[in-house]
């Protein structure tokens, strides 16, 4: 459950916190935890505040790409190939993708100039795909414009907060890694 699950939304005119942080995360808890006791307050409020995050963090990301002109499949193709080349087939298993989806983001990238394929010489039909120069400065430039705007998005907090902050994260990724998966309904 979450604040975006409820359907819940503020008035204009409804007073906002003007704690730490101007959300409405603390009024959500309270109201959740009031219409549904099984709400743990303290698990509400981390998952609607992780939810919250992770949006500014990927609106930065999506406007990153559109300033440097990439689509976000285009973007984990260049950083895949900073690694050095590696075939048609082997980036779309990689990636997760389709052949047809990998085909089309890269039918685009060379377009654009960024990479080149190659014949692979231990395959007719296989494709090497190469970034080009102009490919690595589109992806410098993208790494070096998000790094600055996430340094910017988490500026107020010091450094041992950022330290506390990943040492959270990476205990929560454990316990959520440990977590078994969804469980089915009987029929």
């Amino acid at each position: 459950m979450n604040a975006e699950s409820t359907g819940r939304k503020r008035s204009a005119t409804a007073p906002r916190n003007r704690g730490a942080c101007d959300d409405d995360t603390d009024e959500h808890v309270r109201w959740a935890t009031q219409a549904w006791s099984e709400i743990d307050p303290d698990v509400e409020g981390i998952v609607c505040r992780v939810e919250r995050a992770q949006r500014h963090i990927e609106r930065a990301a999506v406007d990153t790409r559109d300033q440097v002109g990439l689509a976000q499949g285009e973007l984990k193709i260049l950083l895949r190939l900073t690694r050095g080349a590696r075939g048609q087939g082997e980036l779309a298993r990689r990636l997760l993708e389709s052949t047809g989806t990998m085909t089309n983001q890269l039918d685009k990238l060379e377009a654009a100039g960024l990479v080149v394929r190659l014949a692979d010489p231990t395959d007719r039909r296989g494709k090497f795909v190469e970034m080009t120069p102009r490919g690595r400065e589109t992806l410098d430039n993208y790494v070096n414009v998000q790094a600055k705007r996430e340094r910017q998005l988490l500026d107020r907090l010091s450094a041992g907060d950022k330290q506390q902050l990943n040492k959270l994260l990476r205990k929560l990724l454990a316990s959520l890694a440990n977590e078994p998966g969804p469980q089915r309904r009987k029929q």
